[in-house]
């Protein structure tokens, strides 16, 4: 899945029309957010270097499979995005599909305030509908979540104490449960349904009631290895694959998997 060498920057080229900032500007990102301009249809971002390597991930490794997974998807989808951190995922996807809705949801506020940024740059991003909460599978008001002790963006909060050994803060951060995102917009069905929560996977597709969860289409999960119970791969596998939905999965990094789920 991921790519490596020199085909990653093909990646860039055809991501990133300002490719020389990263090629020239990289070693000063200690110093400055680096600056960049999507193609085929411009979006201006910028990336910090805590998000540096997300950046890589996403426009030049291709973690999702941007051209696959695009193809599969109509021109105007309805996505909904949790897990958005600074919407890097999102910028992507506008470049290839301008006629796209999403729902973006991330609870960290660093990096609501980077993605408003970006989003007020760009007057393509207005079909983003962006919103500061967690999302969840039980209904709940608020969730506590484990982070880091730092004022920059971040990528690794999780309800689970012991996700990160980085993650010494507390916080509590208001929730909303996929079925009141669902319900509350009137989908009848849903595109993608995008999850990268550290963790949280599992309690939004476990608690979500199978007959909600099957107004989405398709899914793109990052999978953590948490226990030996239900919240593993094995598991969550066979629980989508009971429901009719169709899975594959490939390794990113030692206990954790990019898995894409899908109806047909």
């Amino acid at each position: 899945m991921s790519v490596k060498g020199f085909d990653r920057y093909k990646q860039l080229f055809k991501n990133i029309s300002n490719w020389q900032e990263y090629a020239f500007s990289k070693g000063q990102r200690k110093n400055r957010s680096l600056k960049f301009v999507t193609r085929p249809y411009p979006i201006k971002f910028e990336v910090p270097d805590s998000l540096y390597q997300v950046f890589k991930e996403i426009f030049m490794e291709d973690f999702y499979e941007a051209d696959k997974l695009m193809a599969k998807l109509p021109e105007n989808p309805v996505i909904i995005d949790v897990g958005a951190n600074a919407g890097f995922f999102n910028v992507l996807l506008f470049s290839k599909l301008k006629r796209a809705r999403v729902f973006a949801y991330e609870p960290l506020p660093s990096n609501i305030k980077l993605f408003k940024k970006t989003i007020d740059q760009n007057n393509s991003l207005k079909n983003i509908l962006l919103e500061q909460l967690a999302v969840t599978g039980a209904n709940k008001e608020n969730i506590e979540l484990f982070t880091e002790d730092t004022e920059d963006n971040t990528v690794v909060s999780s309800v689970f104490s012991g996700f990160n050994k980085l993650n010494q803060k507390s916080i509590s951060v208001p929730a909303k449960s996929l079925t009141s995102i669902i319900e509350t917009n009137n989908f009848q069905k849903v595109d993608l349904l995008k999850l990268d929560c550290e963790g949280s996977e599992y309690d939004i597709i476990y608690n979500t009631d199978s007959t909600i969860l099957k107004k989405v289409n398709m899914m793109v999960i990052e999978v953590h290895e948490i226990d030996n119970e239900k919240n593993n791969l094995r598991s969550l596998d066979q629980y989508l694959l009971s429901l009719g939905y169709k899975t594959r999965f490939m390794p990113v990094q030692e206990g954790s998997y990019y898995m894409e789920v899908s109806k047909n």
